[in-house]
């Protein structure tokens, strides 16, 4: 038998779902940015992505993090707010040379950007 109200909850949930996913993809990967020795650190969690899947960019003061996957269901899903896809922008709190070279690692799901300070020398004590 038909019942409108249960097809209606079906259907609120799923838009519910495929909005949190949109929103996911926004604010996912959380960041830590900290500062090491005239470097910025800047530390991504990505669990479940491939290291060939992420691209890094510098685009002046911003670190840009991309990322895509394919995530295959072998079963009914009933609920889903992993991301396939995240774009995520990061404004760096200083000037950053960009002639300088950065270093990328992905280890263990998280994914370390250092990122040169323009203007910063670490000086060695004797």
């Amino acid at each position: 038998m038909y019942n409108p109200l249960k097809f209606y909850a079906g259907e609120a949930i799923k838009t519910i779902n495929d909005r949190a996913k949109e929103v996911l993809s926004f604010l996912y990967p959380a960041v830590t940015i900290s500062e090491d020795t005239g470097e910025l650190v800047v530390e991504a969690d990505m669990p479940g992505f491939d290291k060939k899947d992420i691209k890094v960019k510098l685009d002046r003061n911003a670190l840009v993090i991309q990322g895509n996957r394919k995530l295959e269901q072998k079963n009914t899903v009933i609920l889903n707010q992993r991301p396939e896809s995240i774009f995520k922008r990061v404004s760096l709190p200083y000037d950053v040379d960009p002639g300088a070279d950065l270093t990328a690692k992905y280890l263990n799901g998280v994914l370390t950007v250092r990122v040169p300070v323009k203007g910063v020398k670490t000086v060695k004590v004797d």
